[in-house]
């Protein structure tokens, strides 16, 4: 199949928006260029400017008798992968075998506990039972020993520190917990694991954390960041609405970043907050902390794509609820390096919103959990981007659709969503905009309707 679109006169710009659209959200989802895509379309009003074009009542016209203005894809068309990101930490491994005559001069340490005294114990126990540390709450007790030790370690920047077990998968584990649960630790790149064995037998494992930059170079850093916090934090949306502040936080982001393979401190909220570049693990490790600094829940978990790319993106509470939000595609920067012919159209939103407080239902398609720690599924509804902002549909409703016309036009916005709960609602809706021709009853003045079909998503675009 060859997907071919005809544009009328003084319609280029328009359509062309709308192959940007249909673009970006194909790549949003993660999706090669749909399956059953249905070329992009233009309708006409009967009796509007134009009526004379041979084309019939609310038909597709596809005999525009202007061939010259013809752009065209060929299917099939997949998303072209991006060079791989490694988003997992550094990990080296030190063997000292305790009898070799060579090794006698190294001091073996005794199994005293590292760093952490009575008092500052206590004060950890009572930090760690904050809801924000999701990962440590879902270890067994002898796990949270370790990570514990881990932290204390990697945030005084202590050095070698003694391990309470003997099993360098647990060490592995949990480090990845505590990752999950700090974005502050955005100077440590991994860990050195020195293992003392006797006849191939672990005696005692020691870690050591491996670092970006020094304890004081990173004083240094932390300041600057929390120097761009404060600066956004400075406008965020006052009150109790989670959704408000998420959603704020996420165009935040998205606005002031650019994804950038080659970004400097890729995999921490420096490339962010410094440099306004990043890749995934940065662009959810600054939505994790800053959250973090309104004092509300949010982690960061990895995985891949379905197109098996390494990939990062957040777990949050809203209003009572989980949800997943993955800044990174919603950056239509992202996008363009998927595929640089995106850049070449005339119109580029600036901010998708496909993945902003979705189910697990939602994001299942598209991203594959790989975490050591389980999450809960994510079932609620009511602070989805769609539901929350008037666009949702669970079935044919013109008054609805009236709202969501009316609050465009008024928004001054050039395109409409119309997302529906499901692929039947999606149907009966399209059937009776583009069928039946109602989209003219939502229309102002206009006498033809540029719109897309996504039936992936179980979405319709209008251009207004």
């Amino acid at each position: 199949m060859r997907l071919v679109v005809h544009f009328k006169k003084n319609c280029i710009r328009y359509l062309a928006s709308v192959m940007v659209l249909a673009t970006i959200m194909t790549t949003v989802s993660g999706c090669a260029l749909y399956d059953q895509f249905e070329e992009t379309i233009s309708i006409l009003k009967k009796g509007g400017p134009g009526a004379d074009d041979p084309v019939s009542d609310h038909t597709v016209s596809f005999d525009d008798p202007a061939p010259d203005h013809t752009m065209s894809l060929d299917e099939p068309y997949s998303v072209p992968p991006l060079p791989t990101v490694n988003i997992e930490p550094e990990v080296s491994e030190q063997v000292i075998d305790i009898d070799d005559p060579q090794a006698s001069a190294i001091e073996i340490e005794e199994d005293a506990p590292a760093s952490a005294d009575a008092m500052s114990e206590i004060s950890l126990d009572e930090t760690l039972k904050a809801e924000r540390y999701y990962a440590y709450h879902t270890l067994k007790d002898d796990e949270k020993k370790v990570y514990k030790l881990i932290y204390t370690s990697l945030n005084t920047f202590e050095g070698k520190t003694p391990m309470p077990t003997k099993d360098p998968k647990v060490i592995d584990n949990v480090f990845s917990c505590v990752l999950a649960d700090n974005p502050e630790l955005f100077y440590v790149k991994g860990y050195n694991l020195i293992r003392y064995e006797r006849g191939g037998i672990v005696e005692k494992l020691y870690l050591t954390g491996l670092f970006t930059m020094t304890k004081e170079d990173a004083a240094i850093h932390r300041k600057r960041a929390d120097e761009y916090v404060d600066k956004c934090l400075a406008g965020a949306p006052q009150g109790t609405d989670d959704y408000e502040k998420i959603k704020y936080l996420y165009e935040y982001i998205v606005k002031n970043t650019e994804y950038d393979l080659n970004a400097e401190n890729s995999q921490n909220f420096l490339s962010v907050f410094e440099n306004g570049r990043s890749v995934c693990q940065g662009y959810a490790t600054a939505m994790q902390y800053m959250m973090n600094k309104l004092g509300m829940f949010c982690i960061v978990v990895r995985g891949v794509t379905n197109t098996n790319e390494n990939h990062a993106w957040n777990f949050v509470k809203a209003d009572g609820d989980y949800y997943y939000v993955d800044v990174t595609w919603g950056d239509t920067s992202y996008d363009v390096m998927v595929d640089k012919r995106i850049s070449t159209m005339p119109v580029l939103p600036e901010i998708s919103y496909e993945y902003l407080c979705v189910t697990t239902r939602d994001i299942e398609p598209t991203h594959k959990l790989d975490n050591y720690f389980t999450l809960p599924e994510c079932t609620a509804r009511k602070d989805y981007y769609f539901v929350r902002e008037g666009n949702y549909f669970e079935a044919v409703d013109d008054e609805h659709l009236r709202r969501v016309f009316d609050k465009a036009y008024a928004d001054g916005e050039v395109m409409v969503t119309v997302k529906c709960s499901d692929q039947a609602v999606y149907q009966q809706m399209r059937d009776h905009l583009t069928g039946d021709g109602r989209i003219f009853d939502f229309l102002r003045g206009s006498s033809r309707a540029n719109y897309l079909y996504l039936d992936n998503l179980n979405e319709l675009i209008f251009y207004l």
